[in-house]
């Protein structure tokens, strides 16, 4: 990992919420990362959200999002962080 992705991974642990486990780091073939954490809810049993972060070769993030997923495994909500739906897809 580089010293920009590296930057790129402290911001996305600093604003991961406090209960979040362990950041999983996998690589892309363009040389790129990717960063997820699982955050356990707090309302709902067994059901948690995994904050995905994928980032390019000179640590620009590319793509992020949060996936909530029920107690059961299935997924309940995706939602896209980055980019900005609206700015890609003005209305």
């Amino acid at each position: 990992m580089n010293p920009k992705q590296a930057a790129n991974l402290k911001r996305f642990e600093k604003h991961l919420p406090r209960r979040s486990g362990l950041t999983r780091i996998y690589d892309l073939p363009n040389g790129g990362k990717v960063f997820q954490a699982d955050v356990p809810a707090t309302n709902i049993s067994g059901s948690y959200a995994t904050y995905e972060k994928q980032i390019d070769p000179e640590g620009q993030t590319t793509y992020y999002t949060k996936t909530t997923y029920a107690s059961d495994g299935t997924i309940v909500h995706v939602k896209e962080k980055f980019p900005d739906p609206k700015t890609i897809y003005p209305l």
